[in-house]
């Protein structure tokens, strides 16, 4: 009976094993797929690298019989804990085990095993379903955000027969900084400007060998004393397309691709494009800007200007900085950081700093950064009562308020060293209690009506609330009924005496309000001090905006004649006539009734005379566009061409489809990775990253 034990326990035992195993490959193939999904084919490697950490792992540790035991122990209370001793010798048992074991050997035959004994196996199912479905959604995610692009056929470059091998040496221009480079094949992908000369060998005597270009350039090749040697070169300016003429020979059409030079980049990161240095703040400007260049950066540099004074007196300085780096090794890519200290500059309180960077690259190429703007507030003015007249009745007392705290901080400060802490504490504290009286006078303006209602539009509900609560309404009235049980208040997003902008710019100023009654409660005048200050220069600015301004005119008008006033007389009256041209043609319609005709893939230009010439006029559009853009519509023009000489294959007229389809598809907006080819195009990819991550 023992040994019957032992067998089935030993049985268990090894299914327990595989099971064991079945669950981690299971759990390796999930992780391969969501690292598929996710990585592509190096999720493969490691869902396989998983497999083979938990294989040997498992193989170092396999579990023991002991481990069964103790297992069937918890699961069957009817073995009374004593499964361990079916593993043990019979010789060895005493009295007691073997009575133990006689006892619950009957019931270990009959035992069978849990559902929990196959859980890892269903676990490692679970996962390897939930792998699954993520797997399909980040495919079904990537199809739609990646949809398929028509891949245009490119042309297969054919060798001209006559022609035995071919050199072409490329020399790029010296601001690229490549080095020489050789190739054996026509087409041709070269930087802009760069020196492109060909070598031919040809099989037998040539009396002429020609290159000729999309541009309706030829350039006649050299020989040499055999005849069978020609050389030539030309500068690469512009993008097209070319073929080669061996005396009466003419080869297929070969690519003739140009890299262009973009103008260096400039991305300014600091300061923002208008920055204001208020009271107590260092008087410093550190720029920090990123310059980017296809090849190299020349040089970049500081173009500055200081406007000082007012009115006519205004006087303007123009001055050059450099950044603190170097750009003699000719980076294309570099980190340029500046700091100006507007003291030694020489500004002061008023005045106003405009500068913008300048990059040139390698090529001369200059591009100019927008112009920036750091200004000096004058305190003085802002101090001034000059122009208040004219503003409304509830202001000038605010003003003087504002400017009466500035005052007393300002003396605080300095009679700091004569007052002892405790006074000096008090009065900073009072001068704090001062600010919130002012921001509360403020506040009204936006509907608060306490204290805990700034800048939340929340109101107190006192002992004191003016409202009637205690008013029976009238029998029927609904309104009435409402105010019983509602409290109505204005509050700061419904207060209407000021358009937005002005609530706006009210809202900032309680604001800084807030702050400098911060730093007074915690008995740092100095640092409120800039504080107050913003907050009169914002306030001053609200003063400003209260008034309207109407210019005066020279105009004079024509004066007006009594005795043709009211007499009805229109025959001297020439009506106005308006003259629009409309042009109802569709330049597209050609490449359309092309793409219908081509549908068929039966054309015969000798059959039908109308569709040959749409053939032919679609074959100039693509002529066109090939010789801006080879790579993508010469293979379509060369077998349009073969279609209308009636030489074409099947896949021929595909080809030509392809091209027709790219044509008639709009202009590519600016897209994530693509370079903005100018300043309107690249201010409107930086809002359209703005709108995105929003």
């Amino acid at each position: 009976m023992v040994k019957r034990g032992y067998n089935i326990l030993s049985a268990w035992r090894n299914r327990w094993i595989i099971l064991r195993i079945a669950a981690i490959v299971i759990q390796s193939m999930a992780v391969a797929m969501t690292g598929c999904a996710l990585w592509g084919k190096s999720g493969i490697f490691a869902g396989v690298a998983y497999l083979l950490v938990f294989l040997v792992n498992f193989l170092l540790h396999l579990p023991d019989k002991t481990e069964m035991a103790t297992w069937l122990n918890q699961q069957f209370p009817e073995l009374e804990d004593s499964a361990g001793l079916f593993l043990k010798d019979p010789a060895q048992l005493n009295l007691l085990e073997s009575l133990q074991v006689q006892k619950i050997s009957a019931r270990l035959a009959l035992l069978n095993l849990p559902l929990s004994f196959y859980k890892p196996v269903w676990n490692s199912l679970i996962m390897w379903l939930i792998a699954g479905g993520l797997s399909y959604i980040v495919y079904s995610r990537e199809s739609i955000a990646r949809p398929e692009k028509e891949v245009i056929k490119q042309p297969v470059e054919k060798v001209i027969p006559g022609v035995k091998s071919i050199s072409i040496t490329v020399i790029p221009p010296s601001y690229t900084g490549k080095a020489i480079r050789k190739q054996s094949t026509f087409n041709l992908l070269v930087e802009d400007s760069a020196a492109v000369s060909w070598e031919l060998h040809t099989k037998t005597r040539i009396n002429q060998v020609h290159l000729l270009f999309s541009d309706s350039t030829v350039l006649s090749l050299k020989p040499s004393a055999d005849g069978t040697s020609w050389t030539g070169e030309r500068r690469i300016h512009h993008p097209g397309f070319y073929q080669v003429q061996l005396d009466t020979l003419l080869s297929g059409y070969y690519q003739l691709q140009m890299i262009p030079d973009h103008p260096p980049l400039v991305k300014v990161n600091s300061p923002q494009p208008n920055t204001t240095i208020d009271l107590g703040r260092p008087p410093v400007v550190r720029i920090d800007a990123r310059l980017t260049d296809d090849y190299a950066i020349k040089s970049a540099h500081i173009s500055a200007t200081i406007a000082s004074g007012s009115g006519e007196g205004v006087k303007f300085r123009e001055q050059d900085f450099h950044f603190d780096q170097s750009f003699n090794s000719r980076p294309p890519s570099a980190a340029a950081t500046k700091t100006l200290l507007l003291n030694t500059l020489g500004m002061k309180p008023g005045d106003e700093l405009y500068f913008h960077i300048a990059v040139t690259d390698s090529r001369d190429q200059q591009t100019l950064s927008d112009v920036f703007i750091v200004t000096l507030p004058d305190t003085a003015a802002l101090f001034s009562m000059d122009g208040m007249v004219t503003a409304l009745n509830i202001k000038p007392e605010y003003f003087r308020s504002q400017r009466q705290i500035i005052i007393e901080t300002e003396a605080l400060i300095r009679d700091k060293d004569s007052l002892g802490t405790a006074k000096f504490n008090s009065r900073s504290n009072e001068l704090g209690t001062d600010q919130k009286l002012l921001r509360l006078r403020y506040g009204k303006f936006l509907g608060e009506e306490s204290e805990t209602n700034i800048g939340v539009g929340a109101h107190d509900h006192d002992d004191h609330d003016e409202h009637d609560h205690g008013k029976e309404p009238a029998f029927g009235d609904a309104e009435g009924l409402m105010d019983a049980f509602a409290h109505k208040h204005d509050n700061a997003e419904d207060a209407t005496f000021f358009d937005p902008e002005i609530k706006k710019q009210l809202k900032a100023t309680l604001t800084e309000m807030w702050k400098a009654e911060l730093q007074l409660r915690l008995y740092r005048p100095q640092e409120a001090l800039p504080f107050e200050y913003k907050a009169l220069r914002l306030l001053k600015d609200l003063q400003q905006k209260s008034r309207a301004f109407v210019a005066k005119t020279g105009t004079k008008t024509t004066p007006l004649k009594p005795e043709k006033r009211l007499s009805g007389e229109q025959d001297k009256i020439s009506p106005a006539i308006m003259k629009q041209a409309f042009d109802y043609n569709d330049p597209d319609a050609v490449l359309r009734a092309a793409l219908s005709i081509l549908d068929n893939q039966v054309f015969l230009p000798s059959a039908d005379a109308s569709a040959a010439e749409v053939i032919r006029q679609s074959l100039g559009r693509l002529t066109t566009a090939a010789a801006r853009e080879p790579g993508k519509y010469l293979g379509a023009m060369e077998a349009l061409r073969k279609i209308q000489e009636g030489k074409a294959a099947t896949a021929d007229y595909t080809t030509a489809r392809q091209g027709m389809y790219h044509l008639l598809q709009p202009r590519t907006l600016p897209q994530p990775g693509v370079r903005p080819q100018s300043k309107l195009e690249e201010s409107y990819f930086k809002n359209l990253k703005k709108t995105g991550s929003q």
